[in-house]
């Protein structure tokens, strides 16, 4: 067996390929981010200033805090200026309904010409004296409002105070009040007045919210962004001084006028900036790749997984960047920890680990306080990386999600108590954040479909699934080839306890087993494990066509397989547990009843592949090595150490695992495990030695 030299020929262009894979995922990278300078100091407020005294490069505008732009934006609302219309048409509206509602009544009372005199001056009178003090429309906040409001009649604004004009709420105790003055009025009169102007009275003062809102709009986005200056060569801080909450203002200030100037500078500063990010982005994959080579070569060989994990990272990045964009408030909204979760439920710890400390480190280079965010991510990472350890039963993900959002908590507490020494600055809407944060790792079901879907690869928690004898294929294999399924499952117990002890995905091995002879549904009485001592139907058939039966079962097995949706990591199991091997049974009989004649060696021969990993080595090995133990007359140490030996060693010859990555130390080992192995499930016990100086009885 040659374990990794047939890889060697390979790396050359596997290495090439994984090298134009990080070039491609960090121009993709620089692309949708935004390039821009780096402001050289990290600090944070509440610690000390760990650097050289700095004095301001440049002249510069202190910027205000969000708070104090906040508090000013609710003064400007608080105080804001109501905009009312003059309404002339409201004016002859209410004139015109006057003179309807006088003559209507002047006809249903058949009225005296001096008492028609009367009511039509009266109520014109009275209401000229409304319309000519106006009658305002009603306003939500009309109550609690003290501050003067502007009409305008032909295009001329004019300031008023609220109480020169009528309410239209008011409508009747108005009425009655410019009735009441009239004391010539008979208390018939002026109820038959009342009646008629509140019909016909309505608002000629109307309120414009337009207008009222564009100008709160102008005013708000008026206002200033700074509160003082920075002048050139200006001390702002002094090493080892106290971050205070007005320094921290000040050097963010700083930080945001410097990266602005680079900003906006030619193009060889943009594209110096852009070079030397596209450069980190390549050292940060490039380390992340070299990690994985060296860790889990089965990965780095395997072109969906390094695919996957490019995915994933760019998803990742890609929401961050969209979440900046609209804004940078909604930071901590991104389930960064779905990375490390959906890495881990297709690899070990290690690499979700490191898989999410480049992720937060490339996303590092883009946020605000880059310090402070990869702590938080880190940590709370970290957490949902060791609460996803075992991933038996999905509930396990809100246990996660709960965790997760803890951490959160309580580093923003701590970084609180660090920055303002009190929690009187407490963001209550930070805590929603992180809510609705921990609440979107519950997406990683949905999402892990998807890339099982994409990648043609199967996460540890479909492989659970799979590995139930409960499914319906499983079943069905165990009633019509009982023999078929008893053996299938030894191999899955042997295998996964193999696995673990030399190193692989235990899990995906166990699913693998218990589909690796499916394909003999179909025929299950042609083979020796389901077949009973009066009959075989091998016995009926030439040795080609029993030949090809028994191969068959491979081509059935994938059939049988994809027709059920298996996936595909699990049906290359059926299709290497034989490689390219012979059926050695019929091809020898073959040979021994036609000595000397020509014997066409394909029709014997499985089509192969050969197993390509460590997982679909140890099942052809295991897979062999049990169904010959199943034939053995005599199961002593020795016989079962020559099977072993024999089987193991033949499969090497016949370069059945040249494509494996396994070597010849996993060999020695995997020999010497299954020689316990089936000693134990035979039995073989130590010769009990015999005591030759007893005396013997008379």
């Amino acid at each position: 067996m040659k374990p990794f030299t047939d890889y060697n020929r390979h790396y050359y262009f596997l290495r090439i390929n994984r090298v134009l894979q990080v070039l491609i995922a960090a121009a993709v990278i620089v692309l949708i981010t935004p390039t821009k300078s780096s402001f050289k100091y990290e600090f944070q407020q509440g610690h000390y200033w760990k650097h050289e005294t700095l004095e301001s490069p440049f002249d510069f505008a202190i910027l205000k805090t969000e708070k104090e732009i906040a508090q000013e934006k609710n003064e400007i609302i608080a105080n804001k200026t109501l905009y009312f219309d003059y309404n002339n048409t409201a004016n002859t509206k209410m004139e015109e309904d006057l003179d309807k509602n006088i003559s209507s009544y002047i006809d249903k009372h058949n009225l005296k010409e001096s008492e028609k005199r009367q009511l039509l001056y009266s109520t014109d009178q009275i209401l000229q004296t409304i319309i000519h003090r106006g009658i305002i429309s009603d306003y939500t906040d009309m109550k609690n409002y003290d501050n003067n409001i502007i009409v305008v009649n032909n295009n001329v604004a004019q300031e008023h105070e609220i109480a020169e004009f009528y309410n239209i709420n008011d409508v009747e105790k108005i009425v009655y009040e410019n009735i009441n003055k009239n004391a010539s009025l008979s208390s018939k009169e002026k109820n038959a007045i009342a009646d008629i102007l509140i019909k016909v009275i309505s608002p000629n003062i109307v309120f414009n919210s337009t207008k009222t809102d564009d100008i709160l709009s102008t005013q708000i986005e008026d206002i200033f962004q700074t509160k003082g200056l920075i002048l050139k060569n200006q001390k702002i801080i002094a090493q080892g001084e106290l971050i205070t909450p007005e320094k921290y203002q000040i050097l963010s200030s700083l930080k945001n006028e410097y990266e602005g100037i680079h900003a906006a500078k030619g193009s060889t500063e943009k594209n110096l900036a852009l070079i030397g990010q596209y450069l980190l982005i390549i050292i940060a994959l490039g380390a992340m790749v070299l990690f994985i080579y060296n860790s889990d070569k089965e990965i780095f060989l395997n072109n969906k997984k390094i695919l996957l994990i490019f995915f994933v990272i760019l998803m990742m990045v890609g929401i961050t960047v969209g979440v900046l964009h609209i804004n940078q408030k909604y930071l901590y909204l991104v389930p960064l920890c779905l990375t490390p979760i959906l890495v881990r439920t297709f690899f070990d710890i290690k690499v979700s680990l490191y898989v999410f400390l480049v992720t937060i480190i490339i996303i590092g280079f883009s946020v605000p306080n880059s310090f402070e965010f990869v702590f938080y991510q880190l940590i709370a990472g970290m957490m949902a990386i060791l609460s996803v350890e075992h991933l038996e039963k999905r509930v396990e993900f809100f246990k996660t999600a709960v965790i997760v959002f803890a951490t959160y908590s309580i580093i923003y507490l701590a970084m609180t108590l660090i920055q303002d020494n009190n929690f009187k600055q407490l963001d209550i809407y930070r805590f929603v954040y992180f809510a609705a944060n921990a609440v979107m790792i519950l997406f990683a079901f949905p999402i892990v479909f998807v890339l099982e879907k994409i990648f043609s690869l199967v996460s540890e928690m479909s492989l659970m699934e799979y590995s139930n004898t409960d499914s319906k294929l499983l079943r069905e294999l165990s009633i019509k080839a009982p023999g078929t399924f008893q053996h299938c499952i030894q191999v899955a117990n042997i295998a996964e306890d193999l696995i673990h002890e030399i190193g692989g995905n235990a899990l995906l091995v166990r699913a693998g087993s218990l589909y690796h002879d499916i394909g003999k549904l179909l025929m299950p009485m042609y083979f020796i494990e389901n077949q009973n001592m009066e009959l075989n139907p091998h016995n009926e058939l030439t040795n080609e066509e029993s030949a090809q039966v028994i191969i068959d079962h491979v081509l059935n097995g994938i059939k049988l397989a994809k027709k059920n949706k298996i996936p595909e990591p699990i049906i290359d199991f059926i299709r290497t547990h034989h490689g390219t091997s012979k059926t050695k049974y019929f091809y020898n009989k073959e040979c021994n009843e036609h000595p000397g004649t020509y014997i066409d060696e394909s029709l014997y021969t499985y089509r192969g592949p050969k197993p390509f990993s460590r997982e679909t080595a140890v099942l052809m090995m295991v897979d062999s090595v049990e169904a010959a133990s199943r034939s053995m007359k005599e199961h002593s140490e020795k016989s079962i150490s020559n099977l072993v030996d024999g089987i193991i060693d033949s499969q090497i010859k016949d370069n059945q695992l040249s494509n494996a990555n396994i070597t010849f130390a996993d060999v020695d080992n995997i020999k010497q495990f299954l020689k316990k192995k089936l000693q134990s499930i035979y039995h073989v016990r130590v010769a009990y030695p015999v005591n030759n100086s007893a005396p013997k009885n008379n």
